[in-house]
């Protein structure tokens, strides 16, 4: 069963450009009738969600591990223009199968494998990055306003919810005018950052995470590379409308243009005024940075949530029915809105407390599945021609290779974490190089997928294939 009415799929599109209904579709292959955009809406769409606060906040980071300015500035470019290159090559992938990234992951991990990475780095993911940023937003609401903060946080939920509902056409709409918007605040905001600047400011062996200065870069490089790789498994929602000739290179240059160009100017202002701002909280920094516009600087961070949270929304609910969640999109969106609510409300006290470190922690998951997902695309399924996504719903693929090195890849990399809640058993002796974990995993997730895509296929069951909501 879809999302779509029977007696609407006859004759022409039923959703196209129109912003008058709310999406109809949810996981299924969009049809050539309703294709419909120009890959340019990527790079406002990616601007938009990545203009917020957490990203100005990482770059208060490069003074903490002792990083030069120019240290600071090419670990942001470095890291994030790698992740932004993965993002697009994703992104692109959309237009040709006409599904979200979510259902992408069927091809390479077997249609009930890829339940297990989707629960884990979408589902939680989704909820868990809407909680951050909206703890952000509720407490610069506060700073504009005397409101309780759980009525704060139900007011804002409440447009990210019906901004996630009306779907792909408001989102992308909403994402082009707060680029516009969000650009102008933000500038006011980097003009008064950069009073507090100090571009003097030079190696620092005192730094309290000071670390070396290759480990040092090479950890606060991977913040902004784990940052930006965390969306990679919603890459493809929002470019699936694209017709299918669309050009992947366009796809991929403005997807990572986009992304690309939000995470620098943030994160370089972060870089900029880290050796000021970083021993202060997030909000308070901001506050103290732009002095006597503080109001103008609380309005852009309460606005800045909304996009981003509403694509979060969003992905989630697509991921609920990717592993079958009984429930339409529509529906989804409030499940995952409520859940999202509920913890962000345990977190109101501690933004930076032990699930934000188990957030960044999935990170380390999401970098070999996507490049799993990368690879089997471009190694079979895109010469499968429109039969690739007619695979994606076999239900006679349990599971398949690409699971198997997902989890070669995530163990791998887990001998390398050095976090919080979990420490490897090699993460000391490689301490002198940084944190390597994401690119071990990577690094060991490929090798297992090119050896293991030799071997006889996994065993498969009868297809049972039944309709099911939004697919």
């Amino acid at each position: 069963m879809s999302d779509i009415d029977a007696t609407t799929t006859a004759s022409g599109p039923t959703y196209g450009s129109s912003l008058s209904r709310a999406e109809p579709f949810g996981t299924e292959e969009i049809p050539d009738s309703e294709r419909h955009g120009h890959p340019s809406q990527q790079f406002t769409l990616w601007f938009a969600a990545n203009m917020v606060l957490a990203v100005l906040v990482s770059g208060f980071f490069s003074a903490s591990f002792g990083l030069s300015v120019f240290q600071g500035l090419t670990a942001v470019a470095v890291g994030t223009l790698t992740a932004a290159l993965v993002m697009g090559l994703l992104a692109g992938i959309g237009t040709k199968l006409g599904v979200p990234q979510q259902v992408q992951g069927r091809g390479p991990m077997g249609y009930f494998a890829n339940y297990v990475p989707i629960l884990l780095l979408t589902v939680v993911s989704a909820v868990g990055w809407t909680a951050v940023n909206s703890v952000f937003a509720v407490i610069a609401l506060q700073m504009l306003i005397d409101i309780p903060f759980w009525l704060g946080a139900v007011a804002i939920f409440a447009v990210q919810a019906l901004l996630a509902i009306w779907g792909h056409n408001l989102i992308h709409l909403i994402n082009k005018v707060a680029s516009v918007v969000l650009a102008l605040l933000f500038a006011v905001v980097t003009v008064l950052s950069l009073r507090e600047a100090d571009l003097s400011t030079a190696v620092n062996p005192e730094a309290p995470f000071y670390m070396g200065e290759l480990a040092g870069w090479v950890t606060f490089a991977g913040f902004f590379f784990a940052y930006v790789m965390t969306w990679t498994p919603f890459a493809s929602d929002f470019s699936r409308y694209l017709p299918r000739t669309t050009s992947h290179l366009k796809v991929m240059g403005f997807t990572a243009g986009g992304t690309f160009v939000a995470m620098m100017w943030l994160g370089g202002i972060g870089v900029l005024v880290s050796s000021f701002a970083g021993d202060l909280g997030a909000i308070e920094a901001v506050a103290e940075l732009t002095g006597s516009w503080e109001p103008i600087a609380m309005a852009t961070v309460v606005l800045s949530s909304l996009p981003v949270s509403a694509m979060n929304l969003y992905g989630g609910s697509l991921s609920l029915l990717t592993i079958r969640v009984p429930v339409r999109r529509t529906t989804g969106v409030v499940v995952i809105a409520v859940a999202s609510l509920v913890v962000t409300l345990w977190m109101q006290t501690d933004p930076y407390g032990s699930f934000y470190d188990f957030l960044l922690l999935l990170a380390y998951l999401v970098v070999p599945f996507s490049v799993v997902l990368l690879l089997d695309y471009y190694l079979r399924m895109r010469t499968a021609g429109r039969e690739a996504a007619t695979e994606l719903f076999d239900q006679g693929r349990v599971v398949e290779w690409g699971f198997v090195a997902w989890l070669a890849g995530c163990l791998v990399s887990s001998l390398f974490w050095n976090t919080s809640l979990w420490t490897g058993p090699l993460a000391t002796d490689a301490a002198r190089w940084g944190d390597i974990a994401y690119y071990v995993g990577a690094g060991a997730a490929a090798v297992a997928y090119l050896l293991l895509r030799q071997a006889p296929p996994l065993p498969r069951r009868r297809s049972t294939r039944t309709a099911f909501i939004g697919e």
